[in-house]
């Protein structure tokens, strides 16, 4: 795993090799796609596989009486193709996202009580409903769940790390694909195992020819279609709409200037109207200005081959598991995001009557003596999508090829795991002070760490941490543990996870009570009575660093704490947040808080039953981005976007 990520203006340690060896970045041909989705992990899988033509029916069986009623008003029709708010009207849970309460109701019914029931949904693949796109990621499909430590048990149920349409036991059931330190005792599942079963989806689900792995994006702007057709960069290919401006302004530059002393009863016609519809969809003289263009007109059956080309495996055999049971229990902290509901509706301006206006329009053309037509349809904005691609040749060596995308859709789906969050002290910055668990093994692989090193500080009280502390620990090294909150806060996670489903973190709740016990020889935790029995194992609850010293020294404060103690290396693990660097000025600007950045207290603002950006048109958003931080719940992100899309187009 890299030390940094890249950035709109630095790249990372791994890309920064490969650029080094390789030199300057080759250039492609520019691209056009309908939509582009950035982040191929399970946000940006699963909706590649909605947008790759498979709609989800409901056939039946919802315990919610409600909820059937509303699914039975067009059971003809797909989800993709039905009003996403009438449908999630009313339902309640874990996600502040309603459409994702309501495909999480109908994948994974009463799955808060802990059964294991059987989808309510049937998929069905049709052509027509498929839309060109493409899926720009750092690595392999997966997302951050290609860097962690394979030998970690996920959080979530094994199950409720599924994707659309193909279960976690039928792909270890594939003789094609195997399972990877198979835990049968635990219905939660590895991190090896989760990372492959992404790896194997978009192969098994045919959804491959859409992911473009090993990329970092550098920029995305929006441009003009006018200023597009003026560049001097290398051509548009398949790029339709390019095409036709292009031809559009070359045939301009022959026209004469009698061409445009057209008589008023020519004005009135629907010739530059339907002039205007070859470039748009939506581009009437009558209903609105000249400069409202809206949709392009592209035909992704005539323009993308992957439109003829049937995705999945239809023949693939299904099973269902019968359900098993457990206790109800608790739920797993759900963060605190808000998304309020964001009705996007046009307005447009009053207009003259259509003669008056049409004499206004001929005026116009007389004077500038330029087609008004073609400078009003080149105003119509799009994105542009920039970055490298890093690939390896014959040779071996490393060549970084430069892309270039035009799309009037772009799908934030990077998650929030990408800039670890900093302490805020003097000495933060410091070579021994890490932010994640790969920089402190590498550390113990390189003999820098060792048993007779000073101990090692761990910051932070949440899952992270603990898996720090674990492996830490399965070292033998000395651990002090830093952490603001109490061991008995409510709102600390250990505190919330069933006992039986999580062992491991619950083992080191009890190291956290039992290590701060101070001159007390006994604590109770949870009704039981907590002993000292890690001496290894020192814990500084309602603590804070307040600085560190070139000389490995920190210095603790809290109400109970004034010490210093020397310290081999610093382990940081208190959060992160997501990297849009490339969003340039539009970064700000996205939150429901304008001019702050976006983190989990401030999730990107949404429409929450279409999933695109109250601030910026065209920009979608989904999973931990807009507060879904479950597997099981981002799906309903998805299918927020390719409804919305596959309608408004």
């Amino acid at each position: 795993m890299p030390t940094q990520f890249c950035t709109a203006t630095q790249h990372c340690s791994n890309h920064q090799k490969a650029i080094s060896k390789s030199g300057a970045l080759e250039k492609e041909e520019t691209k056009c796609k309908e939509l582009v989705i950035i982040g191929n992990g399970p946000s940006g899988i699963s909706l590649s596989y909605l947008l790759s033509g498979h709609l989800p029916f409901y056939k039946g069986g919802s315990q919610d009486e409600f909820l059937h009623t509303r699914l039975m008003v067009e059971p003809h029709l797909s989800l993709v193709e039905q009003d996403l708010q009438f449908l999630s009207d009313g339902l309640e849970g874990r996600s502040n996202n309603p459409v994702s309460l309501l495909l999480d109701a109908l994948q994974k019914p009463e799955a808060d009580l802990g059964l294991e029931e059987p989808s309510l949904l049937e998929w069905r693949f049709n052509p027509e409903k498929q839309v060109d796109h493409i899926v720009l990621g750092r690595g392999q499909p997966g997302g951050i769940w290609q860097t962690l430590d394979g030998s970690l048990l996920t959080v979530s149920l094994g199950a409720w790390m599924e994707l659309p349409n193909f279960t976690m036991a039928e792909w270890k059931e594939s003789n094609q694909f195997k399972t990877v330190n198979s835990d049968s005792s635990s219905r939660r599942t590895s991190v090896a195992n989760v990372s492959k079963y992404y790896t194997d989806y978009v192969d098994i689900m045919g959804i491959a020819e859409n992911f473009r792995n090993s990329t970092v994006v550098t920029a995305v702007k929006q441009v003009k279609l006018g200023e597009i057709s003026k560049s001097s960069d290398a051509p548009v290919r398949s790029c339709p709409m390019q095409d036709i401006i292009h031809e559009n302004i070359n045939q301009n530059l022959k026209i004469s200037e009698e061409m445009f002393n057209f008589e008023e009863e020519d004005l009135v016609s629907d010739d530059l109207s339907s002039q205007c519809s070859s470039l748009t969809q939506k581009c009437s003289l009558s209903s609105a200005s000249v400069d409202s263009c809206e949709d392009m007109s592209t035909s992704p059956t005539e323009s993308s081959p992957s439109y003829r080309s049937s995705k999945g495996n239809s023949n693939y055999k299904r099973s269902i598991s019968s359900p098993n049971i457990l206790p109800n229990w608790d739920p797993i902290l759900n963060p605190m995001l808000f998304s309020h509901s964001y009705n996007q509706q046009s307005s447009f301006e009053s207009i003259s009557p259509a003669q008056d206006y049409s004499s206004s329009l001929s005026d116009n053309c007389r004077m500038r003596n330029k087609p008004t037509i073609i400078h009003a349809c080149s105003q119509k904005t799009l994105f542009e999508v920039t970055g490298y691609e890093v690939m390896a040749n014959a040779e071996g060596k490393n060549n970084m090829q430069h892309f270039k995308y035009l799309t009037e859709n772009v799908v934030l789906a990077t998650g929030q795991s990408d800039l670890p969050n900093r302490l805020n002290v003097a000495g933060r910055d410091l070579p021994f002070v890490l932010h994640n668990l790969q920089e402190l093994e590498k550390m113990v692989e390189t003999g820098r760490l060792t048993e007779n090193s000073d101990p090692v500080m761990i910051v932070g009280a949440g899952l992270s941490a603990a898996d720090a502390i674990i492996s830490t620990q399965n070292h033998g090294f000395p651990i002090v543990h830093v952490f603001r909150k109490s061991v008995a806060n409510p709102g600390l996670i250990f505190n919330k996870l069933p006992v039986a489903i999580y062992p491991e973190y619950h083992a080191v709740h009890r190291m956290m009570a039992s290590g701060q016990l101070g001159h007390q020889q006994t604590k109770i935790l949870r009704g039981h009575a907590v002993e000292r029995e890690y001496p290894g194992y020192q814990a500084f609850g309602q603590t804070e660093i307040l600085e560190i010293t070139k000389d490995r020294q920190v210095l603790l404060g809290g109400p109970e704490t004034n010490i210093s103690i020397k310290v081999s290396y610093i382990v940081v693990l208190i959060g992160a947040s997501p990297n849009l660097s490339f969003m340039t000025d539009a970064e700000t600007e996205l939150g429901r808080v304008p001019g702050t950045v976006i983190d989990r207290d401030t999730p990107i603002d949404i429409d929450v039953y279409t999933h695109e950006s109250t601030n910026v048109p065209g920009l979608y958003a989904m999973g931990p981005l807009t507060g879904d931080n479950f597997v099981r719940f981002i799906q309903g992100g998805a299918l927020a976007i390719a409804t919305h899309v596959n309608q408004k187009s």
